[in-house]
């Protein structure tokens, strides 16, 4: 599969998720900083910019920091949550902190098994 199908299918899978528990969540149509927007009870919650791999022998993939700042950015603007949604070959959605990212040296962040998307939403909607 070419990789922009692929991303653009990753994207439709992450946009479902959310829908799933109640928001409401568009696909940006240009790959702007970020690739979906998520709204809940009117306002926006997260901006998103999703990443996936599906090379069959990586456990993880790598994402600049200037595309994290990029998102973080953005989301500043309308008082919004960034977050970093990555899938691995054959994997969850797994969610990445934008702010735990930035942290440390080096211009790139590999991106490994970590929180796992459902987990992330249930937390957030139990608070």
């Amino acid at each position: 599969m070419h990789n922009y199908k692929r991303g653009y299918n990753f994207e439709i899978r992450v946009r479902d998720k959310f829908r799933e528990k109640g928001f409401v969540a568009e696909r940006k149509a240009a790959s702007a900083p970020y690739d979906l927007i998520i709204m809940k009870d009117g306002r926006v919650s997260f901006i998103i910019d999703a990443k996936k791999t599906g090379q069959r022998d990586k456990d993880h993939l790598y994402v600049s920091k200037e595309d994290i700042r990029s998102v973080r950015d953005e989301a500043e603007k309308i008082g919004a949550t960034p977050l970093i949604v990555y899938g691995l070959y054959r994997t969850p959605i797994y969610v990445g902190l934008v702010e735990d990212l930035l942290e440390g040296d080096g211009k790139n962040v590999r991106l490994e098994k970590g929180i796992k998307l459902e987990d992330f939403l249930e937390n957030y909607l139990s608070n």
